[in-house]
């Protein structure tokens, strides 16, 4: 998967979770075989962005067979920040790093 426009290239390994029949929760792989989730963050009218979160195998494995919350793995990422990938009017926006401290407090994810 390309986020056209974006920096982040990732391939998809498998959805894990759907939204109104839209892959909601993925695992993937980058070109150099480190390990992510793809959480979507928000998807309106206008706005549709996604967490790209690094992280480990066991965390995928976890998350997967729900020993693990997909919000847990988002807020404890491997590297300590997320990429924030986003499409506003069909358009994508700048890529944004995301400290995972910083998450709730900007709104992009919340843990209710």
């Amino acid at each position: 998967m390309r986020f056209c426009g974006s920096e982040v290239e990732l391939m998809v390994d498998s959805i894990l979770q759907r939204a109104d029949d839209e892959p909601a929760l993925c695992s993937a792989t980058d070109f150099e075989g480190r390990r992510w989730l793809i959480v979507e963050a928000s998807h309106d009218d206008r706005v549709v962005s996604w967490l790209c979160v690094p992280t480990s195998s066991r965390v995928v494995t976890l998350v997967e067979a729900g020993r693990a919350a997909p919000t847990d793995a988002v807020l404890h990422s491997l590297t300590g920040w997320v990429e924030v990938v986003a499409t506003i009017d069909g358009h994508s926006v700048p890529d944004r790093r995301v400290a995972c401290s910083d998450l709730v407090d900007s709104g992009l994810l919340t843990t209710a």
